[in-house]
């Protein structure tokens, strides 16, 4: 929320932020010699990271779309990533499904194990109680553009009880058209 506010109060005195300066295209033209309705292509690059508070209740089947990355698409193999505080069954195993693709066309991503073993000024921390909730890192496969949270439990989650939380980092790539009259500016 004060992000918001802040980039609004940025806009409003004209004062380029993060967000635009991320959002410049690049002037990276393409040559496309067997379309000729095109000049040129210009790439633009999106980085964002974001931290999604789990709340509330979610039935068994139900989803949270996560992000929705479109124009945009991950491009960068090993840049896009998900961690994530989630409900567990006894063995570790997640309770949810991440799915990810270009809707509506998705594919349950593997999260593999939960974590375990941190540190913390040197001390063991425990980072997953398995029962409860358990914490997962996962890469985001190459060319998609949402992400979501499928409910395979077979029982309603509570997420109000367990600090649950998703964070997404995606590096994104969208080609942008332009006609031979544009210049991109």
């Amino acid at each position: 929320m004060h992000f918001i506010f802040i980039f609004a109060i940025l806009a409003i005195l004209g004062i380029p932020s993060i967000a635009s300066l991320n959002a410049q295209p690049l002037s990276t033209p393409m040559n496309n010699m067997t379309m000729q309705q095109h000049a040129k292509h210009i790439l633009d690059n999106l980085v964002i990271s974001q931290h999604i508070p789990l709340t509330g209740d979610l039935v068994n089947g139900d989803y949270i779309l996560l992000m929705d990355v479109t124009p945009f698409a991950t491009s960068v193999e090993g840049h896009s990533h998900i961690a994530m505080k989630i409900p567990c069954n006894q063995d570790g195993s997640p309770k949810v499904t991440i799915a990810t693709g270009i809707a509506p066309n998705l594919k349950s991503l593997e999260v593999g194990k939960e974590i375990n073993n941190g540190t913390l000024d040197g001390r063991r921390l425990d980072l997953s109680d398995e029962g409860n909730s358990c914490l997962y890192h996962a890469l985001l496969p190459k060319a998609i553009t949402d992400i979501v949270l499928v409910n395979t439990s077979n029982e309603t989650l509570n997420f109000d009880r367990g600090e649950y939380s998703v964070t997404v980092t995606v590096h994104g790539t969208a080609i942008q058209h332009l006609g031979a009259n544009q210049t991109g500016e």
